[in-house]
């Protein structure tokens, strides 16, 4: 796992705390080598905060972890992998914008809706980051321009390896499961894999969909509230049979967490298994991460595999555009109507 400058500071600050506690516990004739772990800490840290706010480049990184390894050396707290420390670039101009997802628990699933969202039932999630709109057509072209042997979106106006002119704020569409895939792959790369991108898991998709965490947590039907409102979202209702920019419908239909286009313009691909058969769910309700449904590579030991989505499109209804709808397709299916958004890890 990676870890930020900013990591290895709050670590750092946590241990020192813990050795000014044994330090008070010793009274008045304290221990040297405590004492001498204590003002190493404290270099430490000044060295780190010395850093933080200027542009860390690999060698001055490298600089900083051989300066730190002998000053973080104590006993009987935990040690800070300082191996696992990348320099963080800044967000490059095709990577999205997210949103942070703090870790605890949310209500997934509903009483009231199809039998596949039942039983209704407590998910606890970490904290991760995700993307506040679908992949637009725009930040896709920049992988498509990057990576020649990747196909273009068909059958959707893209010409020549170059999208739609008039579309550019538009979600991708036209794109299977192991494209959107293969997206998430390459722009953790551009990043040297200081940030990894991915698709998200449909519990990750539901809770920043539905969840608001507040003094009494709750769950909403639509991202907005429990009520449809057909100006908030670009669905059947609107008539237009075909995408809307990305911005379109925000802040108005927003979830409590500030994400966009959650219900209505497409639906979006998660990483998430339904199974071998379309008509049968492999992996019902409760949701559980290990029991196999989080399984990327299924495809290579199954004769075929169906993945979830989630979402409704400009061609749904509102009872397709709540929060809590499961959809299923094959993950080499392309179609007008689905794209997605990426989950970055934290």
């Amino acid at each position: 796992m990676t870890i930020t400058l900013k990591d290895v500071l709050l670590r750092t600050h946590k241990n020192l705390q813990i050795l000014k506690r044994r330090e008070a516990g010793q009274g008045l004739t304290p221990d040297l080598k405590l004492l001498n772990e204590i003002d190493h800490h404290q270099k430490a840290m000044q060295l780190i905060r010395s850093l933080l706010a200027a542009e860390l480049t690999t060698a001055t990184l490298e600089g900083l972890k051989n300066e730190l390894r002998p000053l973080l050396i104590a006993s009987n707290i935990e040690q800070i992998d300082l191996e696992t420390v990348r320099p963080i670039l800044p967000l490059l101009p095709f990577e999205p914008e997210t949103l942070e997802i703090p870790a605890g628990p949310f209500l997934m699933g509903s009483e009231d809706g199809e039998a596949i969202e039942s039983p209704q039932h407590r998910v606890d999630l970490p904290a991760y980051r995700i993307a506040k709109y679908p992949v637009t057509n725009a930040q896709y072209a920049e992988f498509i321009r990057q990576e020649k042997e990747q196909e273009t979106p068909k059958k959707v106006g893209w010409f020549l390896r170059e999208p739609p002119t008039d579309k550019l704020d538009h979600p991708v569409v036209g794109v299977s499961w192991y494209d959107a895939q293969a997206y998430c792959r390459w722009l953790s790369r551009q990043t040297n894999r200081t940030r990894i991108y991915r698709l998200p898991t449909e519990a990750e998709w539901e809770k920043a969909a539905s969840w608001v965490e507040a003094q009494q947590p709750l769950k909403r039907k639509y991202p907005w509230g429990d009520t449809f409102e057909a100006e908030r979202c670009n669905s059947a209702q609107t008539g237009l049979d075909d995408t809307t920019p990305v911005k379109r419908y925000s802040p108005d239909g927003d979830s409590f967490w500030g994400c966009a286009d959650m219900a209505g313009n497409v639906q979006e691909w998660t990483s998430t298994l339904w199974g071998s058969d379309l008509a049968v769910n492999s992996f019902p309700y409760p949701y559980r991460a290990q029991d196999g449904r989080e399984d990327l590579e299924a495809d290579q030991r199954l004769h075929r595999v169906f993945r979830v989505y989630r979402g409704g499109s400009f061609r749904d209804e509102p009872a397709r555009l709540r929060c809590t709808v499961r959809g299923q397709s094959s993950p080499e299916s392309k179609l007008r109507w689905r794209g997605f958004r990426v989950v970055l890890e934290i």
